[in-house]
């Protein structure tokens, strides 16, 4: 790896060699800082070689750039620092003095010279693990170039995404996202389906977050690292892809890098329509009466994405830095549905909710129109300021202001199957705009060589408006009426105080970090049936170390406690009838979720590969669940409450290997026993099951120009509250083709196996509800990129902080 470095980045900086006389072991340690702008540089490689160049002992800089090697030995050593995207450095160490330490001020330059054509044969690692958190590159997880961040979510090991898009991960739903660093709190479905996959990085998965970073988000933190270019100059990326009617996207970056500005501009636009078929039934048991309402029929979806973001980076000196960005969002998600439903019932004793059904117990037949429509708008800007001090310490200051509003339009309509007559028409409108501040700051000094103190401050408010306007159409005076039930206003104001303390070190080859955060939420949401107050304080500890045992064997060990809050939508007590066989209702009194989670992995290295074990518990209390219950004959409440208590204790394992120049494997899985306790609202009040995913991608490198991929995801059976989810397999095949240096196609042959479809059970005492989608996904889509000029160093990427959560 260090000759592969060397063949791509020129040495352009040596430092002064130590010299003196003794026999003693030496301790070996330094800071390593980007020389232009004093930053610290996270994760570089330090390797220590002999005189005859092969390795003696090596490691890696913590988030604070430091590091420390321990050496048995004094003799003539080679000192090697390689970092992506500097030049390296490579100096000689003399150590034969009676030094017992040497600590060192190491200073990398960006690297901006130009390079001639390099070919590589090697491949980048899928993924890598730190202390405490997990990166995967997006590049090797196959077929998502045409895609969104969304598609490459689900092929991550411990993540699964069910038919109605709801996401886990190790059988906690949601996650806090982070785009480059910047925390947001929208779901991650909402901020990886806006971004293209093409302009991602990598993607790390932080399953024990650190007390620096937010308690929100119980399954962990994703972050999302976009592409960067580190050279100086000036380029253009852009991407178009099609794959039939209504299925087309593309983006556009250009970026410019000077002595002390970098700045980007960057916008996509999406439409991606599926069609989509669902089948269903519901029986109920209201009084003396027995139901069974079975139906099928249309449910295609229409997605509208677009977004424009700019920003910034000023460099005032070498050790003051001045960050601003900009972004705006469209987004718009329509979801129809045509259904024909029949309707039976008997009141034949016994009452059996199972009970088999003849045609001539046929009540009624109708036919179902439906449309749900959700659009948002969304508006974010921040400004970070960043300052280092002689004393290597730092403090950061950050604002952040978000604007967006949310709503659509939602109509349902009912009409006899025998003469097509209005038998029901209602119509829904939602505006509810949102407004978010968020102010940070951030100190951290260094106490020693080895132990780096931070401690910091963050305020953060939204208030979030909505009016709900609801009517019924009178089909004998043709008016339209209200109802009290499903109109209403509301008005959240939240504000939350936090802080924190955490300490980090290092003690040769352990690496450790400890951390307390305090949280003060004040929550109050207004509506027309009253007022809910909620105040809470919590305390979040964590804990991580990382012990790396030698060049090909490590083991890192994670604890922490987090915080999930509901929603608005979920707060909103007021019913919104979703279509014939649902409608839904908020509960303003629901309580946060906390999570704890401890974790323990250890990796091995290989010549041409890796393994990566986890093993993981995770208890949730509070747990918000969408519990069903009878509302009419044929209608379901769907009520959003905190419904018991989950646990998930479980295993992970990721393997990569390189089995010829040509030719690799990627394998992910993960087995879990997830278990659900003290379930309220519910006919039972426990259930469990063993899940798993499996994640499997190969690729063959044909010629240089030439590569095919192959990747596939299978989702086990899972239970849930009240049912259970089955389960899924999907699969893809890509071509890629380099056409030239500038030109790159990619053509995906998408869900080869026409099988995405899943079943979503639920039952209770009184009711059972079974409903299958299928997605007509079946497709093969051409990507086409182009660079032009290509270089330059992307700013900070910016996204909404609470808007698309409620989206």
């Amino acid at each position: 790896m260090c000759n592969l470095m060397k063949s791509k980045l020129i040495l352009t900086l040596l430092i002064c060699p130590f010299v003196a006389f003794a026999q003693q072991s030496l301790q070996v340690s330094g800071h390593i800082m980007d020389k232009n702008t004093a930053e610290a540089l996270p994760f570089a490689t330090v390797a220590l070689l002999d005189s005859g160049k092969k390795l003696v002992s090596g490691t890696t800089t913590d988030e604070a750039g430091s590091f420390q090697i321990a050496l048995a030995r004094r003799d003539t050593f080679y000192l090697k620092v390689q970092y992506v995207g500097f030049q390296s450095l490579d100096t000689l160490l003399m150590a034969k003095d009676d030094r017992s330490a040497l600590n060192l001020m190491l200073l990398l330059a960006p690297n901006t010279g130009q390079l001639s054509e390099v070919v590589i044969s090697s491949e980048k690692s899928v993924g890598s693990f730190q202390m405490d958190k997990q990166t995967f590159n997006v590049a090797k997880l196959g077929n998502i170039t045409s895609g969104t961040g969304l598609d490459v979510l689900q092929r991550l090991p411990s993540v699964t995404i069910n038919a109605e898009g709801k996401i886990l991960m190790r059988g906690n739903a949601e996650f806090l996202v982070t785009v480059n660093g910047k925390f947001t709190n929208q779901t991650a479905a909402d901020v990886l389906a806006q971004l293209p996959a093409n302009t991602i990085e990598t993607i790390e998965i932080i399953t024990s977050p650190s007390a620096s970073q937010d308690a929100e988000g119980k399954a962990g933190i994703i972050n999302i690292v976009t592409k960067q270019k580190t050279a100086e100059g000036w380029g253009i990326t852009a991407n178009v892809n099609a794959s039939g009617k209504a299925r087309f996207g593309g983006d556009f970056t250009y970026f410019q890098t000077k002595k002390r500005f970098n700045s980007f501009f960057t916008a996509n636009l999406r439409r991606y329509d599926i069609g989509g078929y669902r089948l269903g039934e519901i029986r109920t048991l209201v009084q003396d009466t027995v139901t069974y309402s079975p139906s099928g029929g249309d449910r295609p979806t229409a997605e509208t994405i677009y977004g424009i973001r700019a920003g910034t980076t000023f460099n005032i000196s070498k050790s003051v830095s001045l960050n601003g960005g900009i972004y705006y969002g469209y987004k718009q998600n329509d979801r129809i549905a045509k259904l024909n439903y029949r309707q039976f019932s008997s009141t034949a004793q016994p009452l059996d909710l199972y009970r088999r059904f003849d045609e001539q117990t046929l009540e009624r037949s109708f036919y179902n129109e439906n449309l749900f429509v959700r659009t948002g708008h969304f508006f974010t800007t921040n400004t970070d300021f960043t300052k280092f001090f002689k004393n290597r310490s730092k403090i950061a200051l950050a604002a952040i202001y978000e604007f967006s509003v949310l709503g659509g339009p939602l109509r349902n309509e009912d009409r006899t199957a025998q003469n097509g007559q209005v038998i029901l028409r209602e119509r829904s409108d939602e505006r509810s705009p949102l407004n978010a501040w968020r102010l940070q700051t951030d100190y951290t000094k260094n106490l020693s060589k080895n132990f780096v103190f931070e401690t910091g401050y963050q305020w953060r408010k939204v208030h979030h408006k909505g009016d709900f306007d609801f009517g019924r159409l009178n089909l004998a005076s043709g008016i339209w009426e209200t109802d009290a039930g499903f109109n209403d206003s509301l008005d959240l104001k939240q504000t939350i105080h936090a802080g924190y303390v955490q300490i980090s070190g290092q003690h040769k080859n352990l690496q450790f970090r400890a951390g307390l955060r305090g949280e003060q939420m004040f929550r109050t949401v207004t509506h027309q049936r009253g007022v809910n107050v909620l105040n809470q304080f919590d305390f979040f500890p964590s804990f991580q170390t990382h012990w790396k045992i030698n060049a090909a064997q490590e083991i890192k060990v994670g604890y922490s406690k987090r915080i999930d809050r509901p929603t608005t939508k979920a707060l909103s007590p007021f019913k919104n009838h979703r279509h014939s066989e649902a409608i839904w209702v908020g509960d303003p009194e629901l309580r946060p979720e906390i999570t704890h989670s401890i974790e323990a992995t250890f990796t091995q290295k290989f010549t041409k590969g890796s393994l990566g074990l986890t093993a993981y518990h995770n208890r949730t209390s509070n747990l918000i669940f969408r519990v069903n219950d009878s509302y009419s004959r044929i209608t379901l409440l769907t009520i959003s409450t905190n419904a018991g208590n989950s646990r998930s204790t479980g295993m992970e394992a990721i393997t990569e290997w390189q089995a010829t120049e040509w030719w690799r494997l990627y394998f992910s899985g993960n087995a879990y026993l997830f278990q659900l306790n003290a379930i309220e609202n519910a006919s039972r009040d426990h259930a469990q099951s063993v899940n798993f995913n499996l994640n499997a991608n190969t690729s063959f490198r044909i010629s240089e120009r030439w590569r095919i991929q192959w990747n596939a995801t299978y989702l086990s059976r899972t239970v849930t509250a009240q049912g259970n989810d089955t389960d899924m397999l999907l699969s893809n095949i890509g071509l890629k083709f380099s056409i030239s240096k500038r030109w790159t196609a990619d053509l995906l042959f998408q869900n080869i196996f026409d099988d995405n479809r899943q079943r979503i059970t639920t039952q209770g005492d009184n009711f059972f509800s079974s409903t299958e989608y299928s997605k007509y996904d079946r497709l093969i889509q051409l990507t086409l990129g182009y660079r032009f000029n290509e270089a330059g160093k992307s700013a900070k990427n910016i996204k909404t902080e609470y808007g698309e959560k409620d989206f």
